[in-house]
């Protein structure tokens, strides 16, 4: 039907909904595992990172040189499950051992044992099959190499590899796992080495600096380093040293014996030198230049677009981060001042800009380079520089006024124009850390790419960051349930076929200022739209074609419209021009059973002898394995659950498993007695 059966009650969303809960969710936990993880570690090793306010830095490691030949682009807060057993052996009142906690031994050697090293990590409670499609697409080029050995003179870098390295960081955000940040590091160290000064090779002015050159956009091949090739490929590295310092996880060790934490050091150093190669290029009125000699570019001494002056503003957002130096946040102030001022407000309040800037001309910017833009705006909105909340809001509602029409046709421009170019359609998902803020947006993406850009196979540096970033914000799964006056009995498959106009679903959220999507498998004889009640009126939200028999769909419930038809369910009308006896099929989905660990952990253990113990459960539909409690250098194979760690001194050493599915989420905690 297309009016509501009965009335309900409103949840009211508090200011903070309007950034994005789940947004706003990451940035406690990553305050809370920077608060007491990083200040244990540092207070247990005397550690630091390298510029780090008000401490010192060990001397890095050398940086490794590259690796195997190869060649082809935070945590979520979340908190344990509240009725998680104790370790065994723990009291109920105890005080469990946290991150860089010395635990000692149960036998009372004292200090005799090895001090115990803990690591805790915080694992999001979303989905995990967008996770589970990253690993299919991760060895897809060069069995995970991708492009780390190749330089930049075509751009090879800067527009394919820097796209693996932030996928890398994404996942260990969606993860927690320490497996993502030692790729990335194997990933970092070869691209470092390819840097000019590591190379041998020169600019056009015969510079070897902290930079990438490129010879494949200038008319004779004359070197330059790019601002924006800057920033792509650094901006990763000193983001691993920020989750380093953010999860207290230093202690870990790389692929190359070398500690988190001295990688950590390095990377901030060589962002740090990266960022010095274009202070020249630097206006104080809020922009990068080209270099005025560089006379064989048609734009020397030109103010750079915006998007490649963002891009290094990404640096230096993450470099204040890591370094608190004042000097990088006045520069990305500055340069998020000068793009909110190019931008202009369209006729349904959504935000247009052109590449170069100034005065609006439709359609604007390409939505790929736009997307360096969005980045930026959402890394500053974060922090309080020169955007907020509602800034973010227009910038959602570009994607899904303009840029998106329905499941199968995006806009090439922010300002709409042609569609589906073949430049720009498959980059549409670098919008994706606006899906905090929409719901939607993370829906419509996410047809999209199961659709069209299957992670098996996927064989370009931005469409795996896609897969990493649907991973890393992807809601938790809620199944659809019918208004079943609106709809046929179910047939043996459990399809129920609309009897009227605006048959309704309903969805459960979790938490209604929570988002959450529905897998619907559905049968479309005609385009369909989606929408929202909020007890008084419906919101369009997505739009879908017609499917020519049954298909998958997603459905976001938006947090913004908190509004309880039914026993904690939220209302979902699918209009279509209905045709009695061709209306729209949808099909029941099972509920899932509770999810459970039923192996039973080791207790003990000896020095020096590998524990040897594969979790295992029981699971409806995909699921991960993780660890959030660990010794360091513990891992566990997030598909198997089999658990890889060599204990090296004696003592209690507690760990935490979680099992974890689309929908729900399991921990068994353990303490295994090492003699």
């Amino acid at each position: 039907m297309a009016y509501p059966k009965s009335s309900g009650t409103t949840r009211l969303p508090s200011a903070e909904d309007r950034l994005g809960r789940a947004r706003l969710d990451e940035q406690r936990g990553l305050s809370r595992l920077a608060n007491v993880a990083t200040r244990r570690y540092l207070r247990v090793t005397g550690a630091c990172l390298a510029g780090m306010v008000g401490c010192s830095s060990p001397t890095g490691g050398d940086r490794a040189a590259a690796g195997a030949a190869g060649h082809g682009g935070g945590v979520d807060a979340a908190e344990a499950s509240p009725d998680a057993p104790q370790p065994d052996g723990w009291p109920d009142d105890a005080t469990q051992p946290e991150a860089g906690d010395d635990v000692a031994p149960a036998d009372g050697s004292g200090d005799s044992a090895t001090a115990v090293e803990v690591e805790t990590v915080t694992v999001p409670t979303g989905g995990v099959s967008a996770r589970l499609a990253y690993e299919d697409a991760y060895d897809n080029v060069a069995g995970g190499a991708w492009y780390r050995d190749s330089n930049n003179e075509a751009a090879t870098l800067a527009w394919a590899e820097s796209y693996v390295m932030m996928s890398l960081a994404a996942m260990f955000r969606a993860t927690g796992s320490p497996t993502y940040l030692d790729r990335l590091a194997w990933h970092a160290d070869g691209v470092l080495a390819q840097r000019d000064d590591h190379r041998g090779v020169a600019d056009y002015r015969g510079i070897s600096g902290a930079c990438w050159r490129n010879t494949g956009y200038q008319p004779n091949g004359e070197p330059y380093c790019y601002a924006v090739h800057s920033g792509m490929i650094a901006s990763p590295m000193v983001e691993f040293a920020m989750l380093v310092q953010e999860t207290g996880l230093g202690r870990e060790v790389a692929y190359d014996g070398v500690s988190f934490q001295q990688k950590a050091d390095t990377y901030v150093q060589a962002g740090r030198d990266t960022a010095a190669v274009h202070d020249d290029e630097w206006d104080n009125a809020g922009y990068y230049v080209f270099r005025p000699d560089a006379t064989f570019l048609p734009y020397a001494g030109k103010d750079q677009p915006l998007n490649q002056s963002n891009a290094l503003g990404r640096l230096l957002l993450l470099l204040h981060d890591a370094t608190g130096d004042p000097a990088y946040l006045d520069k990305a102030t500055k340069l998020a001042q000068r793009f909110k001022a190019q931008i202009s407000t369209g006729s349904h309040g959504e935000y247009v800009w052109n590449y170069w800037g100034g005065a609006y001309a439709s359609p604007g910017e390409d939505i790929s380079h736009a997307a360096i833009n969005v980045e930026f705006t959402v890394m500053a909105a974060e922090r309080g520089i020169g955007f907020g909340a509602a800034d973010l809001e227009a910038f959602a509602h570009t994607f899904l006024a303009n840029v998106y029409h329905d499941d199968g046709t995006f806009s090439d421009f922010v300002g709409g124009g042609t569609t589906n170019g073949s430049s720009y359609r498959a980059q549409a998902g670098r919008w994706l850390p606006l899906s905090p803020t929409r719901t939607s947006i993370y829906a419509a993406l996410r047809e999209l790419y199961e659709q069209d850009y299957a992670a098996a196979e996927v064989g370009s540096g931005s469409l795996l960051l896609t897969w990493a970033w649907l991973a890393r914000y992807e809601p938790v799964h809620r199944n659809a349930f019918f208004y079943y006056v609106d709809w046929s009995a179910p047939d043996a498959n459990g399809w129920r076929e609309a009897t009227a106009y605006g048959a309704n679903l309903l969805i459960a959220p979790p938490d209604f200022t929570l988002p959450c999507v529905a897998r619907v498998r559905v049968d479309l004889p005609r385009v369909t739209e989606v929408a929202q009640w909020d007890g008084d009126v419906y919101h369009t939200l997505l739009r879908w074609r017609p499917t020519g028999g049954p298909a998958v769909r997603w459905l976001g419930y938006e947090p913004r419209w908190p509004y309880s038809y039914w026993n904690d369910r939220a209302l979902f009308e699918l209009e279509d021009s209905f045709v009695a006896g061709q209306g729209i099929r949808v099909q029941e989905a099972a509920q899932p059973s509770p999810t459970r660990v039923t192996s039973t952990p080791p207790s003990h253990g000896s020095a020096g002898v590998p524990i040897n113990y594969t979790a295992t459960g029981s699971a409806d539909g995909p699921h991960w394995w993780s660890l959030t409690t660990f010794p360091v250098q513990a891992r566990i194979d997030p598909q198997t659950g089999e658990l890889s760690w060599t204990p090296t001194g004696p003592g209690d050493y507690p760990f935490t498993i979680r099992l974890q599915t689309d929908q729900d989420h399991v921990d068994q905690s353990f303490v295994v007695h090492v003699q």
